[in-house]
């Protein structure tokens, strides 16, 4: 059986071998992990050939008047478990920059190390604290970790299978004074059928600045769906599938976009959510798709009625 003292001389060796092979540190990092079990934030640390307390010298130098020492880098390293405490969204930002690294990486596996008295909670809990604690991006980049874990053949399907799930999950239900969770009462498909005016918002990575469209669309029943497709503009046009759930609508949108305009004739697909409000003058929400890098982006949408 290799000691400690063993192991953590095999933990340096391998670091220092990666380091010299020019790895980055989420890379040593993620080596470490898989191959010792090691929580996210104590590889990172390894991956630097630190000690808790050259970790704690690194942050008091970045921030000497908030000085910490090797114990609350222990007490961040063993949380979640009763003897840890839970590093805050800034605790994690400024180790993320101490780390050169993402706040994800230091949350990375988390709920994998757990004793077997706490597994069967593990998943949801360490789902739940990643949505109230992170960033939109480190979010994206946390799922998309997770999702490796599914069929590869079958990954994107079951991606867009939960984000409808989610989106549906989160107009569904209502909570009543008593605290029960009860349906909610909402449109009619056949309700929203008519001309609508849209506006939605997105962030163009090649112009560098945040960019909204308007379109106008007349929506039309077909079966339980709503589809429609917008008028021509001088940017192309929208198409919308979408069924209504109560006061929930959520669905698919398609953008053709105009071959003479900026993005020369491509095609854009992805997901939207929309809240009926206004007593149904008006659908609000946000869209989800990929750009033509394929990173995920998102926007608000905006649906009035014409």
């Amino acid at each position: 059986m290799t000691s400690r003292g063993g192991r953590r001389q095999e933990h340096r060796e391998l670091a220092r071998s990666l380091r010299g092979a020019g790895r980055a540190w989420p890379e040593i990092a993620a080596v470490l992990r898989e191959r010792y079990g090691l929580p996210a934030r104590v590889a990172m640390r390894l991956a630097h050939d630190w000690s808790q307390a050259d970790a704690a010298a690194a942050w008091n130098a970045r921030w000497p008047d908030d000085p910490k020492s090797f114990k609350n880098i222990s007490y961040w390293e063993t949380w979640p478990s009763p003897t840890g405490h839970a590093p805050s969204l800034a605790v994690l930002d400024r180790l993320a920059e101490v780390y050169e690294c993402d706040v994800a990486d230091l949350v990375a596996g988390w709920g994998e190390h757990r004793t077997a008295r706490s597994a069967g909670d593990g998943e949801p809990a360490r789902l739940a604290w990643q949505v109230r604690h992170l960033g939109l991006p480190e979010l994206t980049r946390a799922v998309a970790d997770w999702a490796q874990r599914l069929p590869e053949a079958r990954r994107r399907e079951l991606l867009l299978k939960t984000s409808t799930a989610t989106a549906l999950a989160a107009g569904r239900t209502a909570r009543t004074d008593a605290g029960r969770t009860d349906s909610i009462d909402g449109a009619a498909p056949a309700e929203l059928v008519g001309r609508w005016d849209s506006r939605y918002t997105w962030h163009s990575s090649g112009r560098g600045t945040e960019l909204d469209a308007t379109h106008r669309f007349r929506l039309r029943l077909e079966g339980e769906r709503l589809v429609g497709r917008s008028e021509p503009t001088a940017a192309g046009s929208v198409e919308l599938d979408l069924r209504v759930d109560g006061l929930l609508v959520t669905g698919t949108w398609t953008e053709h976009t105009a071959p003479d305009g900026y993005y020369r004739g491509a095609v854009y697909h992805g997901l939207v959510q929309l809240a009926v409000a206004s007593g149904g003058r008006a659908m609000v929400g946000r869209w989800l798709g990929p750009d033509k890098d394929l990173a995920i982006r998102t926007g608000t949408w905006t649906l009035t009625r014409a």
